[in-house]
């Protein structure tokens, strides 16, 4: 069973024998390398050995580095885990707006059925959840009528209250900005595994922005993190504790539908990942799988 460690003690972190030593100057704590899926090191006095971060990139795990506010701030990404990156390189340049477009609108649908979900869930009421429904039909290539813009702020409006606003700096909001970024980090992770060049974006494209693909592909995930703030929101006050931040990073342990099948999200975002590979090499939209959240999984 893989495991999910936060650090947020400590003086130094190295690695001997294939187990990770959290060093806190009167005891140690070690925990074996192949154990490990997720870690998260809250702590910005702690010392990290260049040996430690090979380790960490060699096993794969997904290391998450947090600002002095707590929330993730950066990702050790391994560079050298697929056998033919520069092949995969190329294919990601050759796409064609057309094909780019289709992905996008595949993708934008399956985030707004999730929505429509997470709102099913907390109770809203049948005209909206079945107004979600339809926008999910209307998005067309590329998204030019913009159904994901519209459909979100009626996701938020119903979700949070009318006087929500996002992006302001509040708990929900923080809560939200740190579970993001949970999904965002285990889908790069994924993505450099299969060799891809995550600022290659099929809608995001900012040249300032080194996940532009992960930020395209986490999107119909984004509803994960909602959902466990609205189902634990009586526990946010003020700022996260330590549970919170627990509770928010195993959203990837948790499980959900993903082509037919119950999985854990991590698996199947290495599902999701790998199907954008078949759909590419096939020129075929429709073999992108996309994880899709249902009531009694989540």
């Amino acid at each position: 069973m893989f495991r999910t460690v936060f650090i947020t003690k400590g003086q130094y972190l190295t690695v001997k024998d294939e187990w990770l030593l959290i060093n806190y100057g009167d005891t140690v704590k070690k925990v074996p390398l192949s154990d490990i899926k997720n870690l998260f090191i809250d702590n910005v006095y702690i010392n990290i050995s260049a040996y430690a971060l090979q380790k960490l990139a060699k096993y794969g795990i997904n290391a998450i580095l947090c600002d002095d506010t707590h929330l993730p701030c950066s990702n050790l990404l391994p560079i050298n885990t697929h056998y033919k990156p520069y092949g995969v390189l190329k294919k990601q340049i050759a796409l064609t707006d057309a094909f780019k477009n289709l992905l996008w609108q595949r993708i934008v649908k399956a985030k707004i059925i999730n929505q429509g979900t997470a709102l099913k869930m907390s109770g809203t009421g049948t005209k909206v959840c079945e107004r979600m429904q339809q926008l999910a039909q209307e998005v067309l290539s590329g998204d030019t009528g913009n159904r994901e813009g519209i459909a979100a702020k009626m996701f938020f409006r119903n979700f949070y209250g009318c006087d929500f606003i996002r992006f302001e700096n509040d708990i929900i909001n923080i809560a939200l900005n740190y579970g993001y970024a949970v999904i965002r980090s285990s889908v790069a992770r994924s993505l450099c595994a299969y060799g891809y060049n995550c600022a290659l974006g099929i809608h995001h494209i900012s040249e300032t922005n080194p996940f532009n693909l992960a930020d395209d592909l986490m999107e119909p995930l984004r509803p994960l993190a909602d959902i466990w703030v609205w189902q634990n929101n009586e526990d946010l006050v003020d700022t996260l504790t330590k549970n919170n931040k627990i509770g928010l990073a195993n959203i990837i342990n948790g499980d959900i539908a993903c082509g037919n099948k119950i999985m854990k999200v991590h698996n199947a975002v290495d599902k999701y990942i790998a199907s954008l590979t078949t759909a590419i090499d096939n020129a075929d939209v429709n073999k992108l799988i996309i994880p899709i959240i249902g009531e009694k999984f989540v």
